[in-house]
């Protein structure tokens, strides 16, 4: 089903994504993209903080109502995820990768952000809202300290000013393409176009959980529903949730 995309612009917001519920509340729906200049309560996963300046970034949260199964929903972030990456490769040239379950990267630094809530109401079309935050014009004195080390933004990889306007047009052009493609082909073919930009696949990784590492291993692909296979010394496991850190040349784990 293709998306006809309706366009909320705001200067400053708490969050797109709870204005995206609001919106919902007053009957906006399917392909209401909800779009900020900043925010001042931005969020990421797990409750985390998410920085968003003024002018700085692509602050942006979409409605949608997939016609998947419930137990899908969970899947739509490599939808999201993919379809970012592909935004970003078509409008800067810069090669992105996916990193399970859903972050963005560029040389292994964070360049974009994704945060899928769910919204279930009585006699009502189950929504998704995907909140994403793809860091375009920062440099490097604009992160806080605790993050330079593993983020990065548009700007900084090409060192050219950036269309936001284009990136976020091309994102949202590849929403509406990989939804079809999920709707139409099922989750494998998503699958197979996120694990062809996976910078993790065939890589050592470590898994960390509410701060303590769970398990190291290979990861070698995604399940069915999603998870993270890893083969450890005692067998294959599937990760559902927790954060992934790649091995790096030094032996410790970079985020």
């Amino acid at each position: 089903m293709t998306i006809s995309y309706t366009i909320q612009q705001y200067d400053t917001i708490d969050s797109t994504n709870l204005e995206a519920r609001r919106l919902i509340q007053q009957g906006f729906g399917h392909g209401t993209v909800v779009v900020a200049e900043t925010q001042t309560a931005g969020k990421g996963r797990l409750g985390r903080a998410w920085e968003s300046a003024k002018g700085s970034g692509i602050w942006f949260s979409v409605i949608l109502e997939p016609a998947i199964s419930l137990q899908q929903m969970s899947q739509y972030s490599f939808v999201i995820a993919v379809a970012v990456a592909e935004g970003i490769r078509q409008t800067t040239g810069l090669e992105s990768w996916v990193k399970w379950p859903n972050d963005v990267l560029i040389r292994g630094k964070k360049v974009c952000g994704i945060l899928l809530e769910l919204v279930t109401e009585r006699n009502q079309p189950v929504r998704l809202i995907a909140g994403i935050g793809i860091n375009a014009s920062q440099q490097m004195a604009d992160f806080p300290e605790d993050v330079q080390a593993k983020a990065t933004s548009l700007a900084m990889e090409t060192g050219c000013e950036i269309n936001r306007q284009a990136v976020l047009d091309a994102v949202l052009q590849q929403i509406d393409a990989n939804s079809t493609r999920m709707e139409q082909e099922g989750f494998a073919a998503i699958r197979d176009v996120w694990t062809a930009l996976s910078c993790v696949t065939g890589k050592e990784v470590q898994v960390v959980r509410q701060g303590e590492t769970v398990l190291c291993g290979i990861a070698v692909g995604l399940a069915e529903d999603g998870s993270l296979l890893v083969e450890t010394a005692n067998g294959g496991e599937q990760i559902m949730a927790g954060d992934v850190s790649l091995r790096a040349a030094d032996g410790g784990y970079a985020p």
